[in-house]
């Protein structure tokens, strides 16, 4: 079991097929507390371009931007690195499946 793991009543881990990039939780974020994107992309220092690409998959979270988010949203940054990792692995290991 990792430090991080999702565990039944039983305390065996569950394991999902399916993943959630950063940008996903940080839009389903924003839109929760009604922050236009636009806006929050000055907050953060980042150009809108970049905030668009980023929820939409296209960007990775950087430690830079997840201290950002925790400095703006109270969402700790590592948390924000561990979605990344983790979407980072799931997408790894299923190209690995597919290539075996």
């Amino acid at each position: 079991m990792t430090p991080y793991s999702v565990v039944n009543k039983k305390g065996k881990e569950i394991f999902t097929d399916i993943t959630l990039h950063p940008g996903e939780v940080l839009m389903m974020e924003l839109e929760a507390r009604e922050i236009k994107k636009s806006a929050f992309a000055e907050q953060i220092g980042m150009r809108p371009s970049h905030l668009s690409e980023l929820l939409h998959g296209k960007r990775s979270v950087s430690a830079a931007t997840a201290i950002k988010l925790e400095k703006i949203l109270g969402i700790d940054a590592a948390y924000w690195m561990r979605v990344q990792v983790y979407h980072d692995l799931f997408i790894e290991r299923a190209k690995d499946s597919a290539a075996a």
